[in-house]
C-alpha cells in the first residue's frame, strides 16, 4: 500500500504539472503530440467509414440446390424469380391493366401452384376482395376524407391448428406512375410468397392461422387495406399484423413501428437471427418528419389490430422513381428479409399470447446493440436512467474532490462546453443559410462525404475552439492537463446527463440514445478512480478511449441509419424547406452527441492551435469546391447509384365557373411541382419553356387549391413554389364530371346536396362552403375532420376518390347549414381529374417535346389533368 508521503508528493506533482501555457517553452508529461492527435482522428474516421462498409453486409442467398440441407429454411432464388416476373409487368397504378388484371393474375397463378403442392396436413383458402368504402384519414397537415371503389385484394388464409385467432401480413403490389416498384412494394410481396410456401410444405400446422394480404391500392391513401380490416369476412380473426413495405430499394429491412399494445412481440423478435431496429427511428416516423405513411395505420386506427411496421430504408434516392427496380435490388436482402420474417410468423404463429391485447400497456424503448436486440418498459427506462444518472453525477463529484476543484470552475468549464456547442449551431445555420442564398444547394445529396466537410468539420472546431478558449483564461491556475481534461470530460457527461433526466420526465424514449455512452463512460471512470488511475499520465487516457469506442461505434450506426434515411428525403420535402439547414443542423447535433466525448482531449494536443487550422483548412476547401466547382452538383443519372432531381408534371386543363355556373375562364399549360429546393433554379438553367413561366396568383383569391390540379393536401403547402407555363389543351379521354342529382332542404336551415362524380381512376374533390354557411355532414364519413385545410381563411375539405377494376362513379351526399330563407350560393366546389397511367395517355406533340427539355438526370413523372370549378 502506498504510503501518505507518496501519495501527497504524486498529486502535487500531477496537479503542478507542466502546462505549455503558463510555464512557457515546457512540454507537460500529460501531453500529447500534434501526430497522435491526427492518427486519433483518421482513426475514428477509418472505424466510421468500416462500420459503414459492415452495415452493407448481407447474408448469403440460398438456392434451391441448398433446400435439402436447409428444408426449413429461405429461399431467395425463387423469391428473386418472382419478383423478376412481378417487376417485367412495369409499373402497377391502381385501375390500371397492368395492376388490375396482370399483377393478380400474377398471383393467383402463383398461388395455384403453391396450393398444388401443399402438404396434406395443410389447409389454403384463397379469396380475391373486390371492394368499395370510404374513411376519413387524420393526418397532421392534411386531413383527407378517402373514398375508393371496386379496388382488389388477394388473401390467403393457411389455416392453423386453432382457427379462432389469425396473424396477418401485409404488402401492397400496386406502384407509384412509372416505378416498377422493385422494393416499394414487390419484394416484400414475392418474400411474403416464399413464406407461404415454406409454410404451406411443412407437415406441422402453426397454432393460428396466418392471413396473406396482397394488396392492390396502397399508394394513394392506404385504401385496400382499409377495405380488408373493415369489410374482409376474414378481418376479425386478426389479432396481430406484421407489415411490409419500403421508404428505399434494397439493404436491410427496419424495424420502425412495434405495438405497446402486445409487449409479447419483444420476445419473439429478439430471436430473429437479424434484429435490426431502434426507437429513434419510430419516434421520427410518428413526428412526421418523413413524408411518408403504410398500412400500419390503417390496421392500427380502422381494425384496432397492432403489430410490427418493416420498411426498407437504404437507397431512398430509387423510391417512387423509375430506378425503383428489379436489378438494383442486392441477392442478399431478399435472404435477410427472408430469414427474418419466415422466423417471426413461425414464432408469432404459435405464440400463445397472440390473442392477447393490453391496451393500457406502456411503451418500449428498444434497440439493437450489434445485433443483440435489447427492450425494456418505460418503467424501467425510468429507473435505469435515473441510477445511471445518479452515478454520473456522482463519480463527477468524486473527480472535483480528488482534484480539488470548486462550484466556479465547474460552472465555468459547463459554460465554455455549452458555448462551444451553441457556437457550432450558429455557424452550422451561418454556413446552410450561406450556401443557399450561393444557389449551392444539396450537394452532400450525391456525394455524402461533403457533410463530414461543411458540418462535421466546423462543429468540432467551434466546440474545441470554446475549450481552448476557456484553457487559455484558465491557467493560472494550479491543474494539470490531465485533470483539466478529466474534468471536462466530466462535465461534458453531465450534460448529457442533465439532458438524460430531462428526457426521461417528458417520456421520450429516444433519450435510451444518451443513456448508452454515459454507461460506458460512468464504467470507465469507475475503473479509473478505483484503480487510482486519475493521476496517471497515459493509462487513465488509454482506458478512456478503448473503454468508450464501443458506445461511439454505436452512436455512430445509429448517425448512419438515420443519414440514410434523411438525405434522400430532401429530394422530396418540396422546394419550400431549405435541406441544407435541415441536414446541417442534424449533423451538427449528430457530431455532438457522438464526438463531445472526446473533444476535451484537444486540451491534452501540444500544437493544438494546427488541429484548428487543420479542421479549417477542411471546411474552407470543401465550402470552396461546393460553390465554384462542379464537383458539388448533386443529382446523376448513374443507373448503378442514382441521385435524381424529381419533378411532377401535370399537363392540366383548367375550366372556372361563377355563381351561375357559366364558364368564365378556361386555359392550359403545364404545372410543374418541384420536390426540392434546386426545382425552380434547375428549371430555369436546363429548360428551354421556363422562359414562359407565368405566375397564377390572382386565381389564388377567387378559385380553391389557385386552380391547380394538387394531387393531395400535404403539397399545398409547396404550391407557391411551383411553377406554370402556359400550353396548348392536353388530350383528355376520360374527362371528369360533376352532376347534382338533387338539392334539398331537409329541414330550415340545412340543405342537402346529392352529387354524381364520374372520370378518370384517381381524381380529388375540393370544397369549402361560403361566407354565412358551414358543411355539417357528409354521406362518406360517421363525421368530419375537426382540423380541416383551411383556405383563403375558410375550413377546406378534400375527398380522394379512386377506382380500381371498372370506373364508377362516387356517389355522395353534403349537408350544410344555412341562414333561414337563404337563396344565395353555398359552396365552392372542384373536381380535379388526374389521367396517371402513362402507357395509355396520348400527350400532344408540345408536351413530348416539354417533357425532352429535361436533363436526363431528372426523374420527371408526367400526368394528364382536368380542374373544373363550380359554385352551388
Amino acid at each position: 500500500m502506498r504510503n501518505r508521503h507518496e501519495d501527497q508528493t504524486l498529486n502535487s506533482d500531477l496537479l503542478d504539472g507542466y502546462n505549455s501555457k503558463s510555464r512557457k517553452g515546457k512540454v507537460s508529461i500529460h501531453s500529447v503530440s500534434l501526430f497522435a492527435a491526427i492518427t486519433f482522428i483518421l482513426s475514428l474516421l477509418i472505424l466510421f467509414v468500416t462500420l459503414k462498409t459492415f452495415n452493407g453486409l448481407l447474408p448469403r442467398p440460398l438456392e434451391v440446390i441448398h433446400e435439402r440441407n436447409n428444408p426449413d429454411a429461405f429461399i431467395s432464388e425463387r423469391a428473386i424469380h418472382d419478383l423478376k416476373l412481378l417487376s417485367s409487368l412495369g409499373p402497377r397504378v391502381t385501375g390500371s391493366y397492368e395492376n388490375e388484371a396482370l399483377a393478380v393474375n400474377f398471383f393467383k397463378r402463383e398461388i395455384a401452384f403453391i396450393n398444388q403442392r401443399t402438404h396434406r396436413n395443410q389447409k389454403l383458402e384463397v379469396d380475391l376482395q373486390t371492394v368499395s368504402g370510404s374513411y376519413f384519414l387524420n393526418l397532421k397537415s392534411n386531413p383527407e376524407i378517402h373514398a375508393y371503389s371496386k379496388v382488389q385484394n388477394i388473401v390467403v388464409r393457411l389455416h392453423g391448428k386453432s382457427s379462432s385467432h389469425s396473424l396477418l401480413l401485409n404488402s401492397h403490389f400496386d406502384t407509384v406512375p412509372r416505378s416498377p416498384g422493385g422494393s416499394d412494394d414487390g419484394i416484400n410481396c414475392v418474400i411474403m410468397l416464399e413464406i407461404l410456401r415454406k409454410l404451406s410444405r411443412s407437415p406441422e400446422r402453426l397454432q393460428h392461422n396466418v392471413i396473406f394480404l396482397f394488396n392492390g391500392a396502397e399508394e394513394l391513401g392506404l385504401k385496400a387495406a382499409h377495405g380488408f380490416i373493415t369489410k374482409h369476412k376474414w378481418a376479425n380473426q386478426v389479432r396481430a399484423v406484421i407489415n411490409l413495405d419500403a421508404g428505399g430499394a434494397g439493404g436491410k429491412e427496419h424495424l420502425f413501428q412495434i405495438s405497446n399494445k402486445q409487449p409479447w412481440i419483444f420476445n419473439y423478435y429478439k430471436q430473429l437471427p437479424h434484429p435490426n431496429a431502434h426507437v429513434v427511428g419510430e419516434e421520427l416516423f410518428q413526428s412526421g418528419i418523413i413524408p411518408s405513411d403504410t398500412d400500419y395505420r390503417i390496421f392500427r386506427d380502422f381494425g384496432d389490430v397492432s403489430g410490427l411496421d418493416f420498411a426498407f430504408v437504404s437507397n431512398g434516392y430509387r423510391y417512387h422513381t423509375k430506378y425503383d427496380d428489379f436489378y438494383n435490388i442486392p441477392n442478399g436482402t431478399y435472404q435477410h428479409a427472408g430469414e427474418n420474417l419466415l422466423k417471426l410468423t413461425k414464432l408469432m404463429g404459435n405464440a400463445l399470447d397472440l390473442p392477447t391485447t393490453d391496451s393500457e400497456s406502456e411503451k418500449f424503448v428498444y434497440y439493437d446493440f450489434f445485433g443483440y436486440f435489447i427492450h425494456y418498459k418505460g418503467s424501467v427506462a425510468v429507473v435505469l436512467n435515473v441510477i445511471v444518472s445518479v452515478v454520473s453525477i456522482a463519480l463527477a463529484v468524486r473527480s472535483c474532490m480528488d482534484f480539488g476543484v470548486g462550484t466556479r470552475y465547474i460552472l465555468c468549464t459547463f459554460a465554455s462546453i455549452l458555448l462551444g456547442w451553441f457556437s457550432s449551431a450558429a455557424f452550422v445555420a451561418l454556413t446552410a443559410t450561406i450556401i443557399d442564398l450561393l444557389k449551392s444547394t444539396m450537394s452532400w445529396y450525391g456525394n455524402q462525404w461533403f457533410v463530414f466537410g461543411l458540418y462535421v468539420v466546423p462543429t468540432l472546431t467551434c466546440c474545441c475552439g470554446s475549450i481552448l478558449l476557456w484553457n487559455y483564461y484558465n491557467e493560472t491556475l494550479n491543474l494539470s492537463l490531465a485533470a483539466q481534461t478529466q474534468l471536462q470530460l466530466h462535465t461534458v457527461r453531465c450534460i448529457w446527463t442533465l439532458l438524460l433526466l430531462l428526457g426521461t420526465y417528458f417520456e421520450i424514449r429516444s433519450v435510451s440514445l444518451l443513456l448508452v455512452p454515459i454507461i460506458f463512460q460512468n464504467a470507465v471512470f469507475i475503473v479509473v478512480q478505483a484503480l487510482g488511475l486519475q493521476y496517471s499520465v497515459k493509462k487513465w487516457q488509454l482506458i478512456y478511449i478503448f473503454g468508450t469506442i464501443t458506445s461511439c461505434l454505436y452512436l455512430m450506426n445509429v448517425w448512419q441509419l438515420l443519414s440514410t434515411v434523411l438525405i434522400p428525403v430532401c429530394g422530396r420535402i418540396g422546394s419550400d424547406k431549405n435541406p441544407e439547414f435541415i441536414i446541417g443542423m442534424y449533423t451538427c447535433l449528430s457530431t455532438i452527441l457522438t464526438l463531445s466525448c472526446y473533444v476535451p482531449f484537444i486540451t491534452l494536443v501540444n500544437n493544438s492551435s494546427a488541429v484548428i487550422k487543420l479542421f479549417l483548412g477542411v471546411f474552407l476547401t470543401s465550402f470552396l469546391v461546393i460553390t465554384i466547382t462542379p464537383l458539388g452538383f448533386p443529382y446523376s443519372d448513374n443507373l448503378d447509384s442514382p441521385t435524381p432531381q424529381r419533378f411532377w408534371i401535370f399537363h392540366t386543363s383548367r375550366t372556372f365557373r361563377n355563381n351561375s355556373n357559366h364558364i368564365v375562364k378556361k386555359n392550359s399549360g403545364f404545372f410543374i411541382l418541384n420536390w426540392d429546393r434546386n426545382g425552380p433554379y434547375s428549371l430555369m438553367n436546363n429548360v428551354k419553356s421556363s422562359s414562359r413561366i407565368k405566375s397564377i396568383a390572382d386565381d389564388c383569391d377567387d378559385a380553391l387549391f389557385c386552380g391547380l390540379p394538387l394531387a393531395n393536401g400535404r403539397v399545398l403547402g409547396i404550391k407557391h413554389e411551383n411553377t406554370w407555363i402556359p400550353a396548348a389543351q392536353p388530350i383528355i379521354h376520360e374527362p371528369t364530371d360533376l352532376k347534382l342529382i338533387l338539392k334539398s332542404k331537409i329541414a330550415d336551415t340545412i340543405v342537402r346536396f346529392n352529387f354524381s362524380v364520374t372520370g378518370p381512376s384517381h381524381m380529388h374533390i375540393a370544397l369549402s362552403a361560403k361566407p354565412n354557411t358551414t358543411l355539417m355532414s357528409t354521406s362518406l364519413v360517421d363525421r368530419l375532420p375537426e382540423n380541416p385545410i383551411i383556405w383563403n381563411n375558410k375550413p377546406t375539405y378534400v375527398i380522394m376518390h379512386m377506382w380500381g377494376v371498372e370506373s364508377t362513379p362516387l356517389l355522395f351526399t353534403l349537408d350544410f347549414k344555412v341562414p333561414k330563407y337563404w337563396e344565395g350560393p353555398i359552396m365552392d366546389i372542384a373536381v380535379v381529374g388526374h389521367c396517371v397511367h402513362d402507357r395509355t395517355n396520348v400527350k400532344t406533340p408540345q408536351f413530348v417535346q416539354f417533357l425532352n427539355e429535361f436533363p436526363k438526370w431528372a426523374d420527371v413523372t408526367p400526368y394528364l389533368t382536368t380542374y373544373d370549378s363550380w359554385v352551388y
